[in-house]
C-alpha cells in the first residue's frame, strides 16, 4: 500500500515538471534560431544616410558667346562651372548632362578640397540649340538657355544656385547682338520612365538649372539691306503713274506702248521683290509664322499687283472710249493715295513689331 501510493504521487509531479520545462525549451531554441539569424540581417541592412538629397552649390561664368545663329537655330560658347559639394563622391559634374548641347567639350576637371567642402571647376565649350521667334525682326529680344540636368532623381540630389557669384563677361560683344540680361534658374525635369529603377512611382524627377542670357539686336543693318529693294521697287512703280503725257490725245499705238512700258516696269518690281524675299527667308526664317519682313514683302508685292490691276483698267477704259487725260489725272491722284496708304501700313507694322 505504501509503495503504490509512493508511485501514484510521482506521476502528478514529473508531469507537472515536463509542463514546465517544455515551454522553456520552446523559449530556447527560438532565441537561439534568431541569434543566428541576426548577424545575417546586420550584414544586409543599410546603413542610414544623410537627411535627404545631397545638395551642391553651383555656379557658372560665361567667358565667349559666339556664331548665333537664328536661322540654324544655333549658338555657341565658352563658360566655366564649379561646385561646392560637401564630398567628392557627390560631385555633379562629371556626370551632368548638357541637354540642348551639340557636342559638349569639358575640360579636365580642378577639384580643390577646402573647409571640408569640395570644389570643382570645369571650362565647357559647345553649339548650344536653342528655339529663335524672329517675328518682330529686326526688334527681336531672345532668351538663349543653356540647360544642365542632374545625374541623380531629386530623391538623392539637387542644385542649390548661386547667382551672386555668376556673371557673363562685360566684355563679349556677339556680332549684331548686345547682352541685356544673365541669369541662372533652377527648375525641374520629369520624365515618365524610371530608367528600371523600380524603387520609384509614376516616373522620375531629375533637377535642372537653366543658365539664361538675355539678348537683343545691336544693328538694323541687315534690315535696312532687306527692305531698301521693297522700297526703291515701290517708288519707280508710283513714278511710272506721275508721268504726263503733255498731250491731250495719243494715238492708240502711243498709248499702249505706254502701258507695256509700265507693265514692264512693274513686273520687273515683282521679279525684285520675289527675289529679295527668297533671300530674305535664307537669312530670318521663323517657325512661329510670319516675320516683319514678311509682311513688308507681302504689302509690296500687294502695292504692285494693284498697280498692274489700274493700269489694265485704265486701258480697258481709255480703250472703250474713256478720256485718256482723265485716265492720267485719275492715275496720278491714286498713285499719290497708293503711296501714302503703303506708308501708313508699314509705318504701322514696324511700330508693333518695335513694341513687340
Amino acid at each position: 500500500m505504501t509503495t503504490e501510493s509512493r508511485h501514484e504521487d510521482t506521476l502528478p509531479r514529473s508531469s507537472r515538471v515536463t509542463a514546465v520545462v517544455l515551454p522553456v525549451v520552446l523559449l530556447v531554441v527560438i532565441g537561439a534560431a534568431c541569434a543566428l539569424r541576426l548577424p545575417a540581417a546586420a550584414a544586409t541592412a543599410v546603413p542610414p544616410g544623410r537627411a535627404g538629397p545631397v545638395r551642391c552649390e553651383l555656379s557658372a561664368y560665361v567667358s565667349d558667346l559666339y556664331d548665333i545663329d537664328p536661322a540654324k537655330g544655333r549658338f555657341s560658347a565658352r563658360l566655366w562651372l564649379w561646385t561646392i559639394c560637401p564630398d567628392k563622391s557627390a560631385d555633379p559634374l562629371p556626370k551632368i548632362s548638357y541637354a540642348n548641347a551639340d557636342d559638349p567639350n569639358p575640360s579636365e576637371p580642378n577639384i580643390i578640397e577646402q573647409d571640408g567642402h569640395v570644389l570643382d571647376q570645369v571650362r565647357v565649350q559647345s553649339s548650344f540649340r536653342q528655339e529663335w521667334d524672329v517675328r518682330n525682326f529686326p526688334f527681336d529680344r531672345h532668351r538663349i538657355e543653356i540647360v544642365l540636368t542632374a545625374p541623380q532623381d531629386t530623391n538623392h540630389f539637387r542644385f542649390a544656385v548661386n547667382n551672386a557669384d555668376a556673371q557673363v563677361n562685360p566684355e563679349i560683344r556677339p556680332e549684331g547682338w548686345r547682352v541685356t540680361g544673365f541669369r541662372l534658374v533652377s527648375a525641374t525635369k520629369h520624365y515618365t520612365t524610371t530608367y528600371g529603377d523600380h524603387s520609384l512611382k509614376d516616373g522620375s524627377t531629375y533637377d535642372r538649372v537653366r543658365i539664361r542670357i538675355d539678348l537683343e539686336r545691336s544693328s538694323p543693318t541687315i534690315f535696312w539691306k532687306l527692305t531698301i529693294p521693297l522700297y526703291l521697287a515701290v517708288l519707280i512703280a508710283v513714278s511710272t503713274f506721275l508721268i504726263s503725257s503733255r498731250r491731250e490725245e495719243l494715238e492708240t499705238t502711243a498709248r499702249l506702248d505706254g502701258v507695256y512700258n509700265r507693265l514692264g516696269v512693274l513686273g520687273g518690281g515683282l521679279f525684285v521683290v520675289v527675289l529679295n524675299m527668297q533671300q530674305a527667308n535664307d537669312v530670318i526664317t521663323s517657325p512661329s509664322g510670319l516675320t516683319l519682313i514678311d509682311w513688308l514683302h507681302l504689302a509690296t508685292l500687294a502695292f504692285l499687283l494693284l498697280a498692274v490691276a489700274a493700269t489694265v483698267l485704265a486701258w480697258s477704259w481709255t480703250s472703250r472710249g474713256g478720256s485718256p487725260t482723265r485716265a492720267e489725272h485719275v492715275g496720278h491722284r491714286g498713285a499719290w493715295l497708293g503711296l501714302a496708304a503703303y506708308v501708313v501700313v508699314c509705318g504701322t507694322l514696324v511700330l508693333l513689331a518695335a513694341r513687340g
